[in-house]
């Protein structure tokens, strides 16, 4: 409950209730109903609710709207009603807003109306994000109303009066009659190819007869295709026809049609004439400053006296000329001495290269000759120590192989071949020498190694020394 965020009673209401009047299902909503609990007090204002057989919804109908009641209201009466759904914030109860009351007898017009709405609405016909904006400044109009008409005169009027500066175009036709959708429908698609930046559809009030025409689905959908932003007034303020909630602005008059789609140029002009009051006040204050920047400039010394801007420059130039004119002669002089000093140095390196030259020719003889002697004496010496060498070789080399003549004489004095030789013999069990009768058993295969060979027997018995 923690994570959500905690709101006054007021304004979940305030939500509730923009939700619903916002909503074009719920707006001139039409509802049939038994009339019960009406009051009527001084203000004029009626207060009563709609019952049915399974639910009851408080109504009020205000004053302006009730007057244009022709018929006697009371309990017990069965009506039909077109209004707004809402909320009474200070009960939070929900309510209908009535604005328009027939009796029970017409309601199958009312029926239709309301199944036609509910239909369009669901096609997505009425919706908010489909509506254009009007132009803020329109010049270029387009009236569709009737010829002669009280509304087309009242129209023309209140453009004159209140937007002089547009030009209105008008597109006759029959706004009453069931032979009226379709020439108000070729009067609109006129229009709209007109290239005008706004249309406006007008017709004065009437009877829900009168107004049927403007119930049509197919001028419905028409509206709904045209590219030209269109405004509707057609009727009174309680009256609302489907071109209504199809247009993209609705006004309750044909005057109104007018007022809400053009600015009023006497506001237009005053604004104007406020904009250049402000224009001038700024461009009287940049000109006022202009001028003490100006003046200011003209009392600076440089303007009283420019040559003062460009005396220091000439100056500085003549004395880097003059620095200039002394590190050059310097520069010729150093060039001087650089080539005095590259001549000596040349001649010095010639004169030493030519004398370093006789040494080392001396030297390389006086090496070879040393060389040489040395090489003689040294072949000499090589020559003796090679015979010495030779003469120690014979000496050893005869010892050694007396050496190894004793050796092989004490070798064969004590080798078992010798013994071998003189009748005795060798015997092994499994390659290993029988060195006493325990390890020979009757039966075993036994060798018997003599002087010239090897003998294979087979041990018959043993018998151990006692």
């Amino acid at each position: 409950m923690s994570e959500r965020r905690v709101i006054p009673v007021s304004r979940l209401v305030s939500y509730v209730r923009s939700s619903l009047e916002g909503d074009p299902v719920l707006t001139g909503v039409l509802v049939e109903g038994e009339i019960s609990n009406l009051r009527q007090p001084y203000s004029g204002h009626w207060y009563f609710s709609l019952k049915d057989q399974n639910a009851s919804l408080s109504c009020v109908m205000f004053a302006s709207s009730n007057r244009n009641v022709r018929f006697p209201v009371k309990n017990g009466v069965k009506v039909v009603v077109r209004g707004n759904v809402s909320v009474y914030p200070a009960q939070g109860t929900l309510q209908l807003v009535v604005n328009a009351m027939k009796e029970s007898g017409v309601g199958d017009l009312y029926r239709q109306l309301e199944l036609l709405k509910q239909k369009l609405a669901a096609e997505g016909l009425f919706d908010e994000h489909h509506k254009k904006p009007l132009p803020l400044y329109p010049m270029n109009i387009a009236l569709v109303t009737g010829n002669n008409t009280a509304a087309r005169e009242d129209v023309l009027i209140t453009f004159a009066k209140r937007w002089p500066a547009a030009k209105v175009y008008e597109y006759p036709c029959p706004v009453q009659g069931a032979d009226a959708p379709p020439k108000i429908i070729d009067a609109l698609k006129k229009a709209d190819l007109g290239n005008h930046q706004l249309i406006l559809l007008v017709r004065g009030g009437g009877s829900i007869e009168d107004l049927w025409c403007f119930n049509d689905e197919a001028l419905a959908r028409v509206i709904y295709d045209l590219k030209t932003p269109v405004v509707t007034g057609i009727g009174h303020e309680i009256d609302f026809t489907i071109a209504d909630f199809a247009a993209d602005v609705r006004a309750n008059t044909p005057t109104g049609a007018v007022e809400i789609s053009t600015p009023d140029i006497a506001e237009v002009h005053q604004a104007l004439h406020n904009r250049l009051i402000r224009m001038e006040a700024v461009v009287k204050r940049r000109l006022s400053m202009a001028r003490v920047r100006y003046e200011k400039s003209a009392s600076h010394p440089v303007m009283v006296y420019p040559e003062r801007l460009s005396s220091d420059s000439v100056m500085r130039l003549d004395y880097l000329r003059e620095r200039l004119m002394k590190g050059a002669a310097r520069v010729e002089k150093s060039r001087s001495s650089f080539n005095e000093l590259a001549n000596r140095f040349t001649h010095d390196m010639n004169t030493y290269s030519k004398n370093l030259h006789a040494q080392i020719m001396e030297i390389r003889m006086k090496l070879y000759h040393d060389t040489k002697n040395q090489m003689s004496e040294s072949e000499h010496r090589l020559d003796l120590m090679n015979d010495a060498m030779k003469r120690a070789v014979r000496v050893r080399s005869d010892q050694e192989r007396m050496n190894v003549m004793k050796s092989s004489a004490l070798l064969d004095a004590y080798s078992p071949l010798k013994i071998l030789s003189r009748g005795y013999s060798i015997v092994t069990k499994d390659d290993e020498a029988v060195r006493s009768v325990d390890m020979v058993h009757a039966d075993d295969l036994i060798d018997i190694r003599v002087y010239d060979g090897t003998i294979r027997a087979k041990a018959c018995e043993t018998e151990k020394k006692q």
